[in-house]
């Protein structure tokens, strides 16, 4: 029974670990507003926009969390020669219908911390209209300097771009994306708490029983004097 219990103790207690090592690792990704960021990233193109569908977001919909609107989009950008820059969302085909015959870069897969994307160029020959007077955005932010949209998530098919406020070729930015999910602080603080109690549990499991057996282990002192020997 007191080897069982040693062994339960240390897996308790290594399960304990794995929880607050998962727990501050969830706790320290997340922001002070909140948002898991990439952190800062330059992202260019040739063309006219960068373009990056939300539906890794949009197919967890299921979700009640994100049907309920509470997952957010945060995204910053700011053009590296200090022009006006744009930065929108709108429907995926209300994208694709304001950038038809220009050249923009569809992005495929985003990396974060650094970020990083990889993305196809569409091709075209035609200019788009300024962005701001050209499309039915449902978020967006422009002018010079640092601009942030953040945008809460809503059911169906969405896109954002990132382009020069005129609309012009070759977009160079700085950039931080970031994605606010429901409850993850609270799920790392749960994570620690539980890795805690875990951890307190396994050593009480491993420290009882060897103390128990110790104790038993020592012949009890009954303070009684030896025999005397006879004469």
């Amino acid at each position: 029974m007191r080897v069982f219990l040693i062994i339960l103790g240390a897996l308790s207690m290594l399960l304990g670990f794995g929880c607050a090592v998962s727990g501050f690792g969830t706790f320290r990704v997340v922001d002070s507003d909140g948002y898991i960021s990439s952190g800062p990233g330059e992202l260019t193109t040739t063309t006219s926009a960068i373009v990056a569908q939300t539906s890794e977001i949009e197919d967890r919909s299921g979700d009640p969390g994100f049907r309920e609107g509470k997952v957010r989009v945060r995204i910053r950008a700011a053009r590296s020669d200090g022009g006006e820059v744009f930065i929108g969302i709108a429907s995926a085909e209300a994208v694709e219908a304001y950038l038809r015959g220009s050249p923009y870069e569809v992005v495929r897969e985003i990396e974060f911390d650094p970020l990083a994307y990889e993305g196809d160029i569409v091709p075209g020959g035609g200019v788009p209209g300024r962005p701001a007077e050209s499309a039915d955005w449902v978020a967006s932010a422009s002018g010079r300097g640092e601009q942030e949209l953040d945008w809460r998530v809503r059911s169906g098919s969405h896109a954002f771009v990132i382009m020069n406020a005129g609309g012009s070729a070759g977009v160079t930015v700085e950039a931080d994306l970031a994605v606010k999910l429901p409850y993850v602080r609270g799920f790392g603080v749960a994570l620690m708490a539980s890795g805690v109690v875990l951890l307190t549990a396994g050593l009480l499991l491993i420290v009882l029983p060897l103390r128990n057996a110790r104790r038993q282990g020592v012949a009890p002192d009954t303070g009684a004097p030896d025999d005397a020997a006879g004469p």
